[in-house]
């Protein structure tokens, strides 16, 4: 059996944290915006005296900008980091991920790296982030402001 999934959304997304990479849901975290940062960077948010990077995929999902009202606190291994997320749904026990010839092509490329695995559930997709989705972002910027 797979490691159970916190279903959260993003936009009409619906995604899967691996549990054991979160370690805090945060309500409303106070972000500061950094100017000229990539936009996979939604600022900087001081967590228990922490500064943490905020980080959003709604760039790289094609959705508008937003502000961040709930954000995961993640285990990275660089360090913590915060996704922000629009909602949290539920605890989520996966079984059967679908093969990815599957499902690979129904996500823009830049965003398959960060989905090992994919699900169906009820209607609509469920798409499980790599346990080391922080660290893929921040390479995401880094590669965004170094023009590589």
């Amino acid at each position: 059996m797979n490691e159970q999934l916190l279903a959260v959304r993003v936009g009409p997304y619906l995604f899967g944290a691996p549990v054991s990479s979160v370690t805090e849901i945060l309500a409303k975290p106070s972000v500061t915006r950094i100017p000229r940062t990539p936009s996979v960077i939604a600022g900087v948010a001081v967590v228990r005296g922490q500064p943490l990077a905020v980080l959003t995929l709604r760039p790289a999902l094609d959705l508008p900008p937003d502000d961040v009202t709930l954000a995961l606190r993640w285990g990275g291994h660089r360090g913590a980091a915060l996704v922000a997320v629009d909602q949290v749904e539920s605890l989520w026990n996966p079984e059967n991920p679908l093969p990815p010839e599957l499902w690979q092509g129904l996500v823009p490329t830049h965003v398959a790296g960060w989905i090992p695995r994919a699900y169906r559930t009820g209607d609509e997709w469920l798409w499980e982030w790599a346990e080391d989705l922080p660290d893929r972002l921040q390479d995401m910027a880094v590669a965004h402001a170094t023009g590589a």
